[in-house]
């Protein structure tokens, strides 16, 4: 390669490495600013202050436990149909594994918006008159993360040996025995990271809360919402809206990290969730 060529190689290098780091940096930057600065004009540095930080407690609590909620209940239902799901389909307890494994994905090439309207259609009639109610809209997070968790769950199982159930059934073991003391203690790291993925899924969803939560139930994506678009007090709900912001990425970077942790797998290398 000749001189000129390296050199614009390493000038296209630096170009692209300066957008990337630009467009990840800068919002996190500018959320900072505001969480942490008493105001936001032409000067744009304010005078430090931890007053944002400290009205998170008072303004996002409630939203808060409401989505903790919703995460928890669809993080354990996902949790609980995944597994069984996988596990039937490789072990050839189901015939027709393809057309289940496409059934379970198949909300992932679809908007959550048209998701989240089919399931109004569907559920606002009776017998099943649930539109407007927390009941659909914990259906509709479990539609968008099962198949997030499956795809993790099926594939920790397909690299583990199912060979071995049938040497403890062999022995003497029943199926739930073997499964229970064989299969999960090889599949748990999975288990663990296909839950984490169910729940930053559910607790950092918009689109679909927006679609399906009630009125009165709020999550944190929908209070930041509200908040950003109120028409009293726009300054300061800018600033409390990047402080709750911060923290739920902190959060699901601690999650993140437990992933690593629980699957030993380094930071410079993907996680394969």
């Amino acid at each position: 390669m000749s001189p000129l060529s390296r050199a614009a190689t390493a000038v296209a290098d630096f170009i692209v490495v300066g957008a990337i780091l630009i467009l990840a940096f800068v919002p996190v930057i500018v959320l900072l600013l505001l969480a942490f600065t008493d105001e936001w004009g032409p000067r744009l540095l304010g005078e430090f202050t931890i007053r944002w930080v400290l009205d998170i407690p008072r303004i996002f609590g409630k939203s808060f436990l409401n989505s903790l909620l919703v995460a928890v209940i669809v993080t354990s239902v996902t949790l609980v149909l995944s597994a069984l799901t996988a596990y039937a389909s490789i072990s050839g307890k189901v015939h027709a594994g393809m057309l289940v494994d496409w059934l379970i994905t198949a909300p992932l090439t679809i908007s959550y918006i048209v998701l989240g309207l089919a399931l109004i259609m569907a559920f606002n009639r009776p017998p099943l008159m649930l539109h407007g109610t927390v009941l659909l809209l914990v259906i509709g997070h479990i539609v968008i993360c099962l198949p997030l968790s499956y795809r993790t769950v099926h594939a920790v199982m397909e690299g583990a040996d199912l060979r071995l159930i049938e040497a403890a059934r062999s022995l003497g073991a029943s199926e739930w025995v073997a499964v229970r003391r064989v299969l999960l203690p090889v599949v748990a790291p999975g288990l663990v990271a296909s839950s984490l993925l169910a729940f930053i899924t559910s607790l950092q969803n918009f689109s679909m809360s927006f679609m399906l939560a009630p009125e009165s139930f709020r999550t944190v994506p929908l209070e930041i919402f509200a908040r950003l678009f109120s028409e009293t007090g726009t300054a300061n709900n800018y600033n409390v809206a990047s402080a709750v912001s911060l923290f739920l990425m902190l959060l699901i970077l601690g999650a993140l990290w437990l992933v690593r942790v629980v699957t030993k797998q380094s930071w410079y290398e993907n996680v394969n969730i």
